[in-house]
């Protein structure tokens, strides 16, 4: 058949994305013929995927419809909720979704990411040897060259080396790591820790910023003066009609006061007259 021959998942996408256009080309006019009996849609989308519960194992995995998938260390013992979709998964916890992945097929496989379990190992570097993941933590077939190397020329550290190197990979470039072991290959110089990580560009630590050099320009003190000048005048112009307001409630008191005196001493003289007259 044809769709038995098709070279890729998008073209298989693409003939059935035909099929089905071709089908309900001749369905269109007894489908608009249902159209007004129809409900309408409801409000809220319906859910396209299934959600589980699933405590997170002590080799940080998760078994989703028989197959395992590693999620980050930090999450081991913890039950972390799956969100089962079509072509996906998503790994979700704390309300915050913490990976996406691609959905195996069948049942008895894994995939393991080897940034999620690195950082145990190096801890326990012993349970490599035995690791039931061990193929997944060779992310290029140039971490395998080394790790032979290592078991050749340093059996006592190997896994430790080993475990060092893919660290290394994890926390600064796999691609810068995979191509410092390339170039000690083509050399035929040796692949210990030590000599790869003196191939390794020189970065900063984490969380420090590298300054930028150039050429710094003089800072202009005076345009500052002319900016704070401007700033004063503005002040004195909204304080102004306050003052204006003050002083003439001032005048007015004063002259209330002038008043005042002047009909009490008024006053005052007139008794003082009409006592005297008497």
């Amino acid at each position: 058949m044809a769709v038995a021959t098709r070279a890729s998942r998008d073209e298989y996408t693409e003939f059935l994305a035909r099929l089905m256009h071709r089908r309900n080309r001749l369905r269109r006019a007894r489908f608009h013929e249902e159209v007004p009996s129809l409900r309408p849609l409801p409000q809220r989308r319906l859910e396209d995927h299934t959600a589980e519960q699933i405590k997170v194992t002590r080799q940080s995995t998760v078994m989703v419809r028989g197959n395992f998938y590693s999620v980050p260390s930090q999450l081991i013992g913890e039950r972390v909720e799956i969100r089962v979709f079509a072509e996906e998964l998503e790994v979700w916890y704390a309300s915050q979704m913490i990976q996406r992945m691609p959905r195996l097929r069948g049942a008895g496989k894994h995939q393991i990411n080897y940034r999620h379990v690195i950082h145990s190992l190096v801890r326990k570097p012993g349970a490599f040897a035995h690791y039931r993941y061990q193929q997944s933590l060779f992310p290029r077939l140039i971490f395998r060259v080394a790790y032979d190397w290592l078991r050749e020329h340093c059996p006592d550290s190997a896994d430790r080396q080993y475990l060092t190197l893919l660290e290394l990979a994890a926390v600064q470039s796999e691609e810068l790591v995979a191509e410092a072991l390339r170039e000690a290959v083509e050399c035929g110089a040796a692949l210990d820790c030590a000599a790869v990580r003196e191939r390794l560009p020189q970065r900063p630590p984490p969380g420090m910023v590298t300054p930028l050099l150039g050429e710094v320009q003089p800072i202009r003190l005076l345009a500052y003066d002319a900016l704070l000048a401007v700033e004063a005048a503005r002040a004195r112009r909204r304080r102004r009609p306050h003052e204006n307001q003050r002083r003439g409630d001032q005048a007015a008191v004063g002259a209330g006061v002038a008043r005042t005196a002047s009909t009490d001493l008024r006053g005052a003289t007139w008794g003082a007259e009409r006592t005297g007259g008497q």
